[in-house]
């Protein structure tokens, strides 16, 4: 390895060691994390600031980027195969969406200018068809400081507005997650309010301010295995619900095709139907899910959604007599 390509390693790891430590670091800790003399972090941090255009701020002897300074991350190299993966999931996030990101547009081009030609064309497409959304500024400062908090590990005090609620009020939460599904955009994280962990849904978030208060990184493996148990994964609950669904002949082959759920259980019906079982925590994202197969499920049990979808079938029948 030559000197300029040490010099240029040394000096992203130095600007990623900043980004993670939003609230400063000393050249003592720089020189400890890498292997460097201080006199040579001292370089590197005036090099960052003239060849790299990252602005540093330097209080008490600790260096900080400065507040509102959008770092870029990377390179990161995809094999094309990954970029095939990257753009799969990009689409998956834009067919939920009912309002353009521009920060998931940026990304999208910048994978497309990476890639062959063909398929650069096709997430150029891809790209014009998500700028047709409409563009809420508002929902998109939400969500870019939620994130920068998320990534600093400091609590925010959110405005939020729940379903049932007129008004919205204040909540201080800690960032665990942010996590995007079908039915929106979702922040999970302490509540200091509740005094517990709770989901927000981001778009019900009216303002976010983020606090001075830093909190501990936790780990989210029993979290995440928690909302993994969800139907839609975005659910808490400790409740259990051991759900039965009968499905007709006519749809079995598509049942069968889809994992559905990490507890599910299929199993053959008497005339070519199929038995779908899961586990979960709550009936609330289910039961759309049930209704969006019409004549062709039925419910078996528990029977608080054998019924809940039941009344819903029944009251929409009688909007159509």
């Amino acid at each position: 390895m030559t000197e300029q390509t040490r010099r240029s390693t040394r000096l992203i790891r130095i600007r990623d060691i900043l980004v993670r430590r939003p609230n400063g670091v000393s050249t003592m800790e720089l020189a400890r994390e890498t292997g460097y003399s201080q006199r040579t972090i001292q370089r590197d941090l005036q090099a960052l600031e003239t060849e790299l255009n990252v602005p540093l701020v330097i209080e008490n002897r600790r260096w900080r980027i400065m507040e509102g300074h959008q770092p870029l991350f990377g390179p990161v190299r995809l094999t094309l195969q990954e970029g095939r993966a990257v753009y799969f999931a990009m689409r998956l996030m834009l067919r939920s969406a009912d309002e353009h990101d521009p920060d998931a547009l940026t990304a999208l081009e910048k994978v497309a200018n990476a890639l062959p030609k063909g398929m650069a064309e096709h997430m150029q497409r891809t790209v014009r068809e998500y700028q047709q959304l409409p563009f809420n500024r508002e929902a998109t400062e939400v969500l870019c400081r939620i994130t920068e908090a998320w990534a600093a590990s400091r609590s925010v005090a959110i405005e939020y507005r729940s379903a049932h609620a007129s008004e919205p009020r204040r909540y201080e939460v800690d960032p665990y997650i942010l996590d995007h599904t079908e039915s929106g955009t979702y922040l999970v994280g302490y509540s200091h309010t509740h005094g517990e962990v709770r989901v927000f849904k981001v778009d019900r978030i009216r303002s976010v301010e983020q606090l001075q208060r830093e909190f501990d990184p936790v780990d989210i493996d029993e979290l995440a295995e928690t909302l993994r148990h969800s139907w839609g994964g975005v659910v808490l609950g400790e409740a259990r619900y051991d759900v039965v669904i009968d499905f007709t002949p006519a749809v079995a082959a598509r049942i069968r095709e889809s994992y559905w759920h990490v507890s599910q259980e299929l199993e053959a019906l008497p005339g070519g139907g199929v038995r779908l079982k899961v586990s979960l925590p709550s009936l609330l994202e289910i039961t759309p899910w049930v209704l969006s197969w019409g004549p062709e499920a039925t419910v078996v049990a528990p029977d608080e959604l054998r019924s809940r979808v039941a009344d819903l079938l029944k009251a929409a029948a009688e909007r159509y007599a």
